[in-house]
């Protein structure tokens, strides 16, 4: 341990002063810690401090360094459909059932859309999907909420050969140009973020998982045409189940309110945590993932992520986190 800290502070004392560039930084790192046993986690940290020492406001993409983007909820394509899902149950408990609930009243439309969830079913003018994906994606927050309260979990998968830099290159490469060669498109589809942030774990080591697409334990995609479900788990390609299934999957995860986006000595929290190839979920004010992203990037006081509906590579997590919080999961260690 004091071995390796003597290390890296020798190497940040030889790196910080000199004119390179973030990828000559990091090749740097790379060079000089060749042959000994240091893992992708701790040299992603070094490498994260040193960039957040140099550089001020620095991004993945120089030319982008003034352009981070900010937060305008409704781009997000996965956040519109989530909104217009909840609109409708909401008008269908209250105007076809009688029933007065609001988009807050999670638990209670949950409760309501299961118990007569036969006779909703059997009703012709009720859109049975939206029914299906509203009882699914709160199922997943009432069993999570059931579960310990415990914010951060230690997976025990945690083995991987994982490659931060591996994800990152498949993110900044396929954001603006899918790749539809092998995965399917969902964009104008109810969003593509999460099917886009698996293929950039699944291109940095994560390996694919069964074959059940309804199994949330599983995690592949064996097809590009988006209408074959049978061969795309709903945990690859939906905000929700990816949510659920990266709980159990990832090294560990941790839970940041609204409220560490409103204060920045709180931020700083979430500056430490996430790391270059953790996977990110948004939330909506009642907990519900709705868009998921990757960070690919370091700023002095802001972590940047890449993402597809809305396509990007210089979201500010500093902005996207105000509105319901985010879900970071830590994929290295």
């Amino acid at each position: 341990m004091a071995v390796r800290i003597l290390l890296f502070r020798t190497i940040y004392r030889s790196l910080i002063n000199r004119e390179l560039t973030k990828a000559q930084i990091y090749d740097e790192i790379l060079h000089r810690i060749k042959g000994k046993e240091i893992n992708f986690y701790d040299i992603e940290r070094l490498y994260k401090y040193i960039v957040r020492k140099k550089y001020n406001n620095a991004t993945v993409v120089e030319l982008y360094l003034e352009n981070r983007d900010a937060l305008n909820i409704l781009d997000i394509e996965g956040y519109r459909d989530v909104l217009a899902q909840e609109e409708y149950i909401t008008r269908l408990i209250t105007q076809r059932y009688g029933r007065e609930t609001s988009l807050s009243n999670w638990k209670m439309n949950l409760y309501f859309l299961k118990g007569a969830y036969s006779h909703i079913i059997k009703d012709k003018s009720a859109d049975a999907a939206l029914v299906n994906s509203y009882i699914q994606g709160y199922s997943f927050i009432e069993s999570i909420k059931l579960q310990s309260k415990k914010k951060s979990k230690k997976s025990v998968n945690a083995i991987s050969t994982y490659s931060p830099e591996k994800a990152v290159k498949y993110a900044i490469t396929h954001a603006f140009n899918y790749n539809t060669d092998k995965y399917p498109s969902y964009a104008g589809k109810g969003g593509d973020c999460a099917n886009f942030i698996s293929q950039a774990l699944n291109a940095g080591g994560k390996p694919m998982l069964g074959t059940n697409a309804t199994n949330f334990k599983n995690w592949f995609c064996r097809s590009n045409n988006l209408w074959d479900v049978s061969k795309i788990s709903s945990t690859w390609r939906g905000a929700d189940a990816f949510s659920y299934y990266w709980m159990s999957k990832a090294v560990s995860y941790k839970d940041f309110d609204r409220t560490y986006f409103n204060d920045d000595s709180k931020f700083k929290k979430v500056l430490s945590y996430g790391h270059r190839g953790d996977a990110v979920s948004l939330f909506n004010s009642n907990g519900r993932p709705f868009h998921t992203l990757i960070i690919i990037d370091y700023a002095k006081d802001d972590l940047i992520c890449a993402a597809h509906s809305n396509d990007t590579i210089t979201a500010s997590l500093k902005s996207y986190g105000y509105f319901g919080g985010v879900r970071i999961y830590k994929m290295s260690d």
